[in-house]
């Protein structure tokens, strides 16, 4: 039995085995005109409904993990500053499953697992997702630091804490040394973006913590 392991075009129209059974399965992405993101993914005679940030582009074809008979579609929209989306898929021959979400950009290691890269305006964030073939979805992995790695120089004096919003201050930084910016605490993402808290690493090797409004250092790589 052959299986389509990767097909990188991004279609309208494809024929594909993705349920394994050596037969090609017809793929048509129709996209809709009344509603910006919305479209229908027609496989053989069965259809799903969908919604993207915006216009779908149209669809990939990737085989999450080799070891079992499934290849996967993936519904796709660069949106409107690269802020890429897939809506993903899987067909078994009797329905169309959708197994979840992912932003920015992903990396398929073929064994199941995703890593997605997304960009956190000076550091770039690896979020690990696995596929629960019971569930027939993605699930995020959650961690509880994000790795940052990035130095800078203090460019005004500013205090790191004990704990996140602690009253207790670990150190003042004094200005032109240069500290790292280890790690990012999601427990606070909902917060502002100003506001969410990071690890940091003094020039003699102290860790304390921070909020983004009080890091004041003269060389972050800030980007949108």
């Amino acid at each position: 039995m052959h299986k389509h392991k990767s097909h990188a075009s991004n279609d309208r129209e494809a024929k594909v085995d993705l349920d394994g059974d050596g037969s090609a399965d017809s793929i048509v992405l129709e996209v809709s005109e009344d509603s910006v993101g919305g479209f229908l993914l027609k496989i053989n005679d069965k259809s799903v409904k969908g919604r993207l940030g915006d216009i779908p582009t149209g669809f990939f074809v990737r085989d999450i993990d080799t070891s079992d008979r499934f290849t996967e579609v993936l519904v796709y929209t660069p949106g409107p500053s690269d802020d890429d989306e897939y809506l993903l898929y899987q067909y078994d021959g009797k329905r169309i499953w959708e197994l979840g979400h992912l932003s920015r950009w992903p990396l398929f290691l073929g064994n199941g697992i995703v890593y997605v890269k997304d960009w956190m305006g000076f550091w770039e964030k690896v979020d690990k997702f696995v596929m629960n073939k019971k569930e027939r979805r993605l699930r995020r992995i959650p961690q509880e630091l994000y790795y940052v790695g990035v130095k800078a120089t203090v460019a005004q004096s500013f205090p790191i804490y004990q704990t996140p919003k602690s009253p207790v201050i670990l150190a003042n930084l004094k200005v032109g040394s240069r500290i790292e910016i280890l790690a990012w605490l999601p427990q606070f993402e909902r917060d502002e973006y100003s506001k969410q808290w990071y690890l940091i690493r003094t020039e003699y090797g102290l860790l304390g913590y921070a909020p983004f409004e009080g890091i004041k250092v003269a060389d972050l790589p800030m980007a949108d």
